[in-house]
């Protein structure tokens, strides 16, 4: 038997004390992914994906995203991760939405400058809101913001930057979807789990993010 990657490891940490101390949204869990639906994302952006995505949705396809939002944000601020499905359907509205936001006159300058930007290294950040096609959106906050995975080349391919309805950020937060779970999971992991009561649960310190606690 071969032996789990960092991510898988990180991932059964996480889903762990989920069962242990937020069943509920442990149960808002999906499913894995299928090879199928993972390709298919890679197949729209046309790009490979990292295999730590891979691998992860292999392992669970995001947390469901129906009517209504999760009821706890997994990653911290406020984010909660995608199925493929909803990545690849906010990844086509991101792109529609800047095409659309532009008057006509200004159009064919936008495109040049994204197609500057998607061609400079991963981790390459301009403080101006824009929208590349190799950002593939793979978590959100239910108000337009969230988490981008950068597809483009270089030695930060994979990296992980947070976004919101104004800007994204200009530093990645993450390098990798395999750093994001090892963090929550030692964040997870180092909560006092008696302040997870819901009487004490705003005394927790970690500022804006809750951890998941029913």
């Amino acid at each position: 038997m071969g032996t789990d990657t960092e991510v898988e490891r990180a991932w059964h940490r996480i889903e762990d004390w989920l069962s242990r101390f937020a069943p509920r949204f442990r149960a808002e869990l999906n499913p894995p992914a299928t090879a199928a639906e993972i390709d298919t994302v890679a197949t729209a952006l046309g790009v490979a994906l990292p295999a730590d995505l891979r691998i992860w949705w292999g392992l669970s396809n995001g947390v469901r995203h129906g009517i209504g939002l999760p009821s706890a944000s997994l990653i911290p601020d406020f984010s909660s991760p995608y199925p493929t499905s909803i990545a690849l359907e906010h990844w086509r509205m991101h792109l529609e939405v800047q095409q659309e936001s532009y008057p006509p006159g200004l159009r064919e300058e936008m495109a040049r400058f994204v197609a500057d930007q998607n061609a400079q290294p991963a981790g390459i950040l301009e403080p101006q809101l824009y929208w590349l096609p190799r950002w593939l959106p793979i978590a959100g906050d239910g108000g337009g913001g969230g988490v981008f995975i950068d597809l483009r080349e270089g030695p930060l391919h994979g990296c992980l930057v947070e976004f919101s309805r104004d800007h994204q950020g200009t530093t990645p937060l993450w390098e990798s979807v395999t750093q994001l779970w090892v963090d929550v999971a030692d964040e997870l992991e180092a909560v006092d789990t008696d302040m997870l009561r819901s009487d004490r649960i705003d005394d927790l310190g970690f500022g804006s993010w809750a951890p998941p606690n029913s």
